[in-house]
């Protein structure tokens, strides 16, 4: 008897492990799980990234954009400016918050007409190997606080789509919508370039060795803009480097612009992009809390 219960118990033991394991080859082949995604952090270079930080962590960003183009004067004075280091520059500080695992809310400052952007970006698709692709999207608006300005306020909507090549490469496409876009100056004051502007900037992210990554941004010239204001395609090249919780990226650009209304336009305050401009940028990213 006591022989027999034994064998019937051996006999459950064995299918119960054999159950698990079966279980647990189905979790590991789940066509619909999502892979892993490369450390790019909360934005790109100037462009935002699909990805946000795990529930209920912070995310502080501090970006630079200098004004001096390396392209204009003698060597001398780049040299007297530090190569663009000593002279002005457009900052942007901001912070997000993820308020559940697929929800970001952000609120940013940039010093260029005192714009104030708050935005929520949500997770709409997470690329599997049944699924090719990630779909984010990101919604928001801007007040310009800065005196004499007109046209102070803005809204705008992206979808931030993307696809990862294994852990070593990833290229992105922003349909991006925005109204009262861009500046038109005039005099001592200015108004919106655009009653609406719609613009695909793209981008691409290749790891030359975990966690340094190459970042390319381009942004085609707007084709709504007037025949007398000609713009060259913008353009960002940056290094990105993911330390823990940091990401720290230095790059080089033809254009000033971090805000949505300023790229989406393919200008800044009012000037068409050049792309023999060459400027220099870095931005530093900081992640805060604990995953919940």
């Amino acid at each position: 008897m006591i022989r027999r219960r034994l064998l019937v118990a051996l006999r459950l033991l064995v299918a119960g492990c054999w159950l698990l394991a079966a279980l647990g080859v189905a979790a590991q082949q789940d066509p619909y799980k999502p892979i892993s995604k490369l450390p790019l952090g909360d934005s790109l270079l100037s462009l935002p990234s699909p990805n946000i930080q795990p529930n209920g962590m912070w995310e502080v960003k501090f970006s630079h954009r200098f004004n001096q183009s390396l392209s204009q004067g003698s060597f001398a004075d780049q040299v007297h400016a530090l190569f663009g280091l000593d002279t002005n520059a457009d900052v942007v500080f901001g912070v997000s918050w993820s308020v559940r695992p697929d929800l970001q809310l952000s609120l940013a400052r940039s010093n260029t007409n005192d714009t104030l952007e708050g935005a929520a970006k949500y997770v709409v698709l997470q690329q599997a190997p049944k699924m090719p692709l990630s779909l984010t999207l990101r919604g928001g608006g801007d007040l310009r606080t800065e005196s004499n300005l007109g046209d102070r306020t803005s809204l705008f909507a992206q979808a931030i789509v993307s696809h990862q090549f294994g852990r070593k490469a990833e290229v992105f496409a922003l349909p991006t919508f925005a109204t009262k876009a861009g500046r038109a100056v005039n005099g001592n004051s200015s108004g919106a370039l655009f009653d609406t502007a719609f613009n695909v900037p793209v981008g691409i992210a290749y790891m030359i060795r975990p966690p340094l990554a190459v970042v390319l941004e381009l942004t085609p010239p707007n084709g709504d803009l007037p025949s007398t204001m000609k713009s060259d395609l913008g353009w960002s090249l940056g290094l990105k480097r993911a330390i823990g919780g940091h990401w720290f990226e230095i790059l080089l650009t033809n254009s000033q612009a971090t805000m949505v209304d300023q790229y989406v336009t393919s200008t800044f305050q009012g000037t068409p992009l050049d792309a023999g401009d060459v400027r220099l940028g870095f931005n530093i990213e900081r992640r805060f809390g604990k995953r919940r």
